[in-house]
């Protein structure tokens, strides 16, 4: 089977998931009707997925390395269809709903934390292009959600579209079961001693930093617009749009630009410009909501920050993966990345994102110095792992030409 057909069924997964996750998003005044609870309880619904990657990432990139990244897939698929089907059957109750919405949750950081697993230990030399390409059909997913879930739920009802996504993830876990049964197992069982590197701060900065800008505006873009004194239906709407197209933005950028910098060998100049260009789009966004939304500057700014800025994210995630020397190592190391990426999510939005309506000199200036710091360390950022920089340039020259 060719090396990219049998990342197929894996990447149907992660769109289901994406999928099954934002299609909530849009709904949240229906389903605060139908669960009878107020909206912030709706929003826990939503922010569950970055949740459990906090609790459960860990244990994902132990399970991949213990007993092989098929097992943490397996898994994902099992919670997923679980899940689903259960916070289906719940649409009128918010304890079944949240209990059920839990363990669809949890499939997410199954599935997603330890990629690093499956780049290194199915295609190695193409690890930027897996990578990207898995992140973004997982935001593929969420923006096929965030755009559509309203459109479907008025068509076949919201149970009807809940019902959906969990037929969507059972025909993920009948695809996967076969299809992912020759991914490689030698290296179950190693040792996960030493996988930290003092060197991987600086990618979690950039995780950090990159996830909880993009959560942050995405959530106060409708805020603001309330606050520049547009209408109600105007600010929902426009927010809704504003937050798909940052997830579309993200889903095109992780995946073309990392295989084009690393098919043409320029994995640090893509860092250093994917960086470059998420700071400027960023300080954009952050000026026009902070001091009167600009529609036009908005929509490019949102859209261009989650290309570049999810394109940077994702080749930052792999660098992790060049600290370590297999793939039960490389789960593990690509699994605290995006720990700590979520711990982002979680807090900053929480605390920076309300100063935006009180002071927003201060909230503009944050932004800029945490984006800033990341595009600084985007050139110290490790593009080759100790085997490789150790390689002699005759011995690395033969391997380009023997993979050409």
């Amino acid at each position: 089977m060719n090396k990219w057909t049998k990342l197929l069924p894996y990447w149907f997964l992660l769109f289901t998931i994406g999928f099954g996750w934002f299609i909530l998003a849009p709904l949240v005044p229906v389903l605060s009707t139908s669960l009878g609870v107020g909206t912030a309880s709706i929003l826990l619904l939503v922010s569950m997925y970055g949740y459990t990657m906090v609790v459960l990432g860990l244990l994902a990139g132990w399970i991949s390395a213990k007993f092989t990244v098929k097992t943490a897939i397996y898994v994902a698929a099992a919670l997923s269809i679980i899940g689903l089907i259960g916070r289906s059957l719940f649409l009128t109750n918010y304890a079944g709903f949240l209990v059920f919405q839990i363990i669809a949750a949890a499939a997410y950081p199954l599935a997603l934390a330890p990629v690093g697993s499956v780049a290194d230990s199915i295609y190695k030399e193409h690890a930027h292009s897996i990578v990207g390409i898995s992140v973004g059909i997982l935001f593929f997913g969420l923006a096929i959600g965030a755009f559509f879930a309203s459109s479907i739920a008025a068509a076949i009802s919201t149970v009807g579209l809940l019902w959906f996504t969990a037929i969507l993830a059972i025909i993920a876990a009948i695809w996967v079961v076969p299809g992912i049964k020759n991914y490689p197992t030698n290296y179950k069982g190693k040792s996960l001693k030493g996988v930290f590197k003092v060197g991987m701060i600086k990618n979690w900065w950039v995780g950090f930093s990159i996830a909880s800008m993009s959560v942050m505006f995405g959530g106060i873009a409708s805020t603001m617009l309330l606050h520049f004194h547009f209408a109600l239906g105007e600010a929902l709407t426009y927010g809704g749009l504003l937050g798909g197209l940052a997830f579309l933005g993200s889903a095109l950028g992780a995946i073309i630009l990392p295989p084009i910098f690393e098919r043409y060998n320029q994995i640090r100049a893509g860092l250093i410009s994917t960086s470059l260009l998420s700071l400027i789009s960023v300080s954009l966004l952050a000026y026009s909501l902070g001091f009167g939304p600009n529609l036009g500057l908005l929509v490019a700014a949102f859209f261009l920050f989650g290309f570049f800025g999810n394109a940077f994210w994702s080749m930052a995630l792999t660098s992790t993966t060049n600290y370590v020397s297999d793939p039960a190592q490389s789960g593990f190391a690509t699994s605290m990345y995006s720990v700590i990426t979520n711990l982002g999510v979680a807090f900053v939005p929480v605390f920076l994102g309300p100063e935006f309506a009180v002071d927003a000199t201060i909230a503009v200036i944050v932004v800029f110095v945490i984006e800033f710091i990341a595009f600084i360390l985007s050139p110290m950022l490790k593009t080759k792992n100790d085997a490789e920089s150790q390689q002699p340039p005759k011995a690395a020259a033969a391997k380009a030409a023997a993979k050409a």
